[in-house]
């Protein structure tokens, strides 16, 4: 894990979603203020004075422009208070207001020009550096624990990408160094911005199946060789995702779901499945791809399984668990599934 201030994390807002609503929010701000500003100097609009017609008594639209022109801080002078208690209201309530103003101005301001020009400024740095990378796209519970699984399995933080279309939890991954994205993964534009095209993996854990479908196709589209690893809320979608593109699906509810029956009736099952999928604890799974040379061999022949607890083969397109395998002769491309005690803990548990 790194350390806090080893390395600056990259926060990055992709297009301009949140631009148009926190704009209108703002002026909603202003006109609710300039409407109660307007309503106390029209209660007490005997205190002005319209410098241009002494004599004419003053309209509401005259009390509106006074307000608007007085809180915009634009101020002509053409109507003044002219009454002690037209100024301290001036004074203790327009003056305040015209802060309030005067500082939603700047802050649009600041997120329209110069945000945006550090923005991109951040978004040029993180193309330039990614390279054979991994796109998590999603950062609720699992996909934070997806994070912080491959930051142990070894994965550098400037290898990982977090896309999610919550600032906070884009803030909250950059904390662990990764860069993160806070967009759309639908979208063509937010993947290339991750990258895509030169990354290994997308892992795709979002709130909706339906969606999922849509990030898996937009993935394999724009990179057909990409690793797409992807959750499934409901069971029933599981062989859309895989038609998506998808090359891994797991179905997390319905795994979790059978954990609890299993617990019912199983007091320690649970637990050392539990054991064997956390890192740097008990038993890991494991991966072994025969190459030519293994070719011919059994599992109980190859050096590279010895002390490895097999657990089956993908040979020639389909499974065979380890009852099947003693005397089964492998071919080049198959791949063994295995448990091996892992260092940390070899000893001592």
């Amino acid at each position: 894990m790194p350390r806090r201030g080893e390395r600056q994390s990259i926060s990055v807002v992709m297009g301009h979603e949140s631009v148009v609503p926190d704009l209108v929010r703002r002026l909603m701000t202003v006109l609710v203020l300039v409407a109660l500003v307007t309503l106390v100097l029209w209660l007490d609009r005997a205190g002005l004075r319209d410098t241009a017609h002494p004599e004419r008594p003053l309209e509401l639209p005259d009390v509106v422009y006074f307000a608007v022109v007085t809180i915009t801080t634009v101020g002509y002078g053409d109507i003044v208070p002219v009454t002690p208690r037209a100024r301290l209201i001036s004074t203790f309530l327009v003056t305040p207001m015209r802060i309030v103003v005067l500082i939603l101005f700047i802050g649009t301001a600041y997120e329209l020009v110069f945000q945006r020009y550090r923005e991109a400024y951040r978004m040029r740095r993180l193309k330039g550096r990614l390279a054979n990378h991994i796109i998590v796209c999603g950062y609720g519970v699992k996909g934070h624990a997806t994070v912080e699984e491959l930051i142990c399995f070894g994965h550098s933080p400037d290898e990982i990408v977090v896309i999610d279309a919550s600032a906070d939890a884009a803030r909250d991954a950059a904390r662990l160094g990764v860069a993160a994205l806070r967009g759309d993964a639908t979208k063509e534009a937010t993947l290339e911005a991750a990258v895509i095209e030169k990354a290994t993996d997308i892992v795709v854990d979002v709130d909706r199946d339906d969606t999922t479908v849509l990030i898996c196709l937009t993935a394999k589209h724009l990179n057909p060789e990409i690793c797409v690893v992807a959750a499934a809320r409901e069971a029933e979608n599981v062989p859309l995702i895989y038609q998506s593109g998808a090359d891994v699906v797991v179905a997390a509810p319905v795994s979790g779901g059978r954990m609890l029956a299993i617990a019912t009736h199983l007091t320690h099952a649970p637990r050392f499945v539990d054991d064997i999928l956390s890192f740097g604890r008990g038993l890991g799974f494991g991966e072994y791809r025969l190459c030519q040379a293994d070719a011919g061999r059994t599992t109980s022949e190859i050096p590279e399984l010895s002390g490895k607890l097999v657990l089956g083969v993908y040979h020639e397109g389909r499974t065979v668990t380890y009852e099947r395998l003693p005397g089964l002769r492998l071919r080049e491309g198959d791949v063994v599934i295995y448990l091996e005690a892992k260092p940390e803990t070899a000893h001592g548990r």
